[in-house]
Formats: structure tokens, C-alpha cells, sequence
């Protein structure tokens, strides 16, 4: 019985360990992709937060289970995507105010705030392709098995994206 007490203690250090370091190799891009996602700083810290101790509980009951990148940024899509959906039932919006404030001194100019208009104007799957794969660095390849679509179905999203959202960038010059 002492056994698997010992056996519990070790996972549980061995989860934690690799959460701190995961937590260390990607918090910080990871927090600025949801930001972008969501447009809320605060909010997105809560779900990056949420995404880690996921990540923790996923380790401490399955320690022999690998981690990647792609699996914490899978997860903190899903979880963004979940937080608009239950925003838009609210009936609740961002204001450009708001999402000024979510960007680094030097982001603030007029052209992205232009930008994220542009962004909030497209769908939450297009939103997601275009992130993962311009901002956050993905192919299409591997943001298709981030969101579970094929390749080509995210290459067509953001395809169709780039076009929405130059249609509304060219309205305000």
C-alpha cells in the first residue's frame, strides 16, 4: 500500500515538472496568441492558465503521455473558440478600446487596429486557421491536425479569409 502511495508522490513531481516546463518554453507566445484570439489580456490569461493545469491533470493521470506545442495551442484554440461562443449567447462585445489595450505600446497604430476590425469580422474556424498559421508560425499542415480539418479545408479558410479581410481593410482607405 506504502508502494503506491511513494508511486502517486513521484507522478505528481514528474507532472509538475514538466508542466513548469512547458509553462516556461511557450506561456508567454502562448497567451499572446489567445490575446489576438479573443482580444481580451485578462481573459486570455485565464485560459492559457486553464490550458497549463489541463496539461498538469492530463500528466499526472497519464505521466508517460507527450506534450507537444501543438497540443497546448490545440487546446487553448478549442478554449478560445468555447469563450467567444459563450460571449456572442451573452450578447457581449469587445470594444476597440478594450483591444487596444491588449497590444504592446509599439502594435497600437492605426493599421492594426485596422487589423483586428478586420480579424473580428471573420468566423471563429477562419479566425483560428489564420492565427495558427500567420501568427502563430504553423504550416497548414499542422494547424489541420491542431483543429482536425484537412490541409487543404484550412489553405481554403485562410484563403477566403485573407480575401474578407482585405474587402474590409480597402473600405477604410
Amino acid at each position: 500500500m506504502e508502494q503506491v502511495y511513494v508511486l502517486g508522490i513521484d507522478r505528481a513531481l514528474d507532472a509538475e515538472s514538466r508542466v513548469e516546463r512547458l509553462v516556461t518554453d511557450h506561456q508567454v507566445k502562448l497567451a499572446r496568441f489567445v490575446r489576438r484570439f479573443v482580444g481580451d489580456g485578462d481573459c486570455a490569461l485565464d485560459i492559457v492558465q486553464d490550458v497549463f493545469f489541463a496539461a498538469y491533470k492530463t500528466l499526472r493521470a497519464d505521466p508517460s503521455r507527450p506534450l507537444s506545442a501543438g497540443w497546448l495551442y490545440k487546446t487553448a484554440t478549442n478554449r478560445a473558440i468555447s469563450h467567444l461562443r459563450r460571449a456572442k449567447r451573452r450578447g457581449e462585445t469587445v470594444s476597440l478600446d478594450n483591444v487596444a489595450t491588449t497590444f504592446r505600446s509599439d502594435e497600437t497604430s492605426a493599421a492594426t487596429l485596422d487589423v483586428q476590425t478586420a480579424l473580428a469580422t471573420l468566423g471563429e474556424e477562419a479566425l483560428a486557421c489564420v492565427l495558427l498559421t500567420t501568427y502563430a508560425g504553423y504550416t497548414s499542415g499542422e494547424a489541420a491536425l491542431i483543429l482536425g480539418r484537412s490541409a487543404d479545408a484550412v489553405r481554403q479558410r485562410v484563403c477566403r479569409a485573407m480575401k474578407t479581410m482585405r474587402a474590409s481593410l480597402g473600405e477604410r482607405t
